[in-house]
């Protein structure tokens, strides 16, 4: 912006005009120079200063966990939905569970142990779309490509089986409730079915049978007998079950993950939900890229991105971005198929109950829109 174009020099050549004219010419150039231009430069700072200070704030504190990132905030006409049972109420004591959740005393961890550290790796997508980690590459995908198609399975009720809940690797445990640490390089395993993730799928079981989508439990931790044969054992088991039940078309596969943090502290991946602390959720589809038989992975693709979206809408920061894989993880045998990581070793089983049903509710929900 010039001054010298805002207030032109005038044309009248009279003495006491001109002298009132530059008069005026002189004031408004400081005016202009001194005042106009800082607000101006001040109003364009501070704007980029609050745009940025919003987006932080909006994600919240570890809401993107190890992720976060100091990035330009973005704005959208479309509406975030909020769960449908959300109170006020709901909303504040979530807010104030989510202040302390992510707080950890590296001090209380003796020497010799690591500590347990909660942390989120949720990603919030931009309105209308979904995270993906595709072979460790983040991005987001749109998820109106998948939302508006119809699943590869129409559900209709029947009297026949047709879900199946199996555990590949069914010794998978959890840390005690309120665990701040444990011993380096340890994975908690357990057989005993109450300490490990095959309870989990009980809850998939009872929420998918009282809807009224009859579901088969295999409750062999296929892992026990060996962890490195895990999916092929895991494979002839599943032929049995369809040779048997021909008419199964889901099938889910529930595992707890493991994550180690740069420092060697155990990551629990949690949340905040309904005020308490809950597990965070990942998807895992497998693809065609090793194995040719997985033909159908776009179809349990969908059915991911279906899920994810929803969840996403209705409990933001529980869902874990959807991660594609290079190999199949046995998701070519039924029509619809995922491998499904209730929270990792560093959470406890009520945080990852909790998160179970949750997740087990919209699948329900999910499968019968179709």
């Amino acid at each position: 912006m010039d001054a010298d174009k805002l207030f032109m020099k005038m044309k009248d050549t009279s003495k006491e005009s001109y002298r009132i004219k530059s008069g005026l010419y002189t004031a408004g150039k400081i005016f202009v120079k001194f005042i106009v231009f800082p607000l101006v430069i001040c109003a364009v700072l501070a704007g980029g200063v609050f745009t940025a200070a919003d987006a932080v704030i909006s994600e919240g504190k570890g809401a993107t966990g190890i992720f976060l990132k100091f990035t330009k905030g973005k704005r959208s006409n479309k509406s975030v939905i909020p769960p449908a049972e959300e109170n006020c109420e709901e909303k504040e004591n979530n807010e104030e569970l989510l202040q302390r959740l992510y707080e950890f005393d590296k001090e209380a961890v003796p020497d010799g142990c690591v500590g347990i550290v909660p942390v989120s790796l949720y990603r919030q997508a931009d309105e209308g779309y979904v995270y993906i980690s595709d072979a460790g590459e983040k991005k987001q995908l749109d998820a109106a490509w998948y939302t508006k198609d119809k699943l590869a399975v129409v559900f209709e009720e029947s009297d026949d089986y047709q879900a199946l809940i199996i555990h590949t690797h069914g010794t998978e445990a959890f840390s005690p409730d309120g665990a701040l640490y444990t011993e380096p390089g340890s994975y908690p395993r357990s057989s005993l079915k109450e300490e490990n993730v095959v309870c989990i799928g009980d809850i998939f079981e009872d929420v998918f049978n009282e809807a009224g989508i009859k579901t088969l439990h295999c409750e062999i931790p296929v892992d026990k007998e060996s962890y490195s044969k895990a999916y092929s054992n895991a494979a002839k088991i599943i032929k049995e079950y369809l040779k048997e039940y021909p008419t199964i078309k889901y099938m889910f596969d529930i595992h707890r993950d493991a994550v180690e943090l740069s420092d060697g502290s155990k990551a629990r991946m949690v949340t905040a939900v309904d005020g308490e602390a809950a597990a965070q959720l990942m998807f895992v589809v497998g693809t065609d890229r090793l194995e040719d038989e997985n033909v159908n992975w776009k179809d349990n693709l969908t059915l991911a991105v279906k899920l994810q979206y929803a969840l996403d809408n209705k409990y933001p920061g529980l869902m874990r971005p959807i991660n594609i894989k290079q190999g199949a993880f046995n998701q070519f045998y039924t029509p619809l198929s995922i491998l499904i990581e209730v929270g990792s070793d560093g959470n406890s089983m009520q945080e990852a109950k909790r998160s179970a049903k949750i997740l087990a509710e919209q699948m329900v929900k999910t499968i019968k829109e179709g």
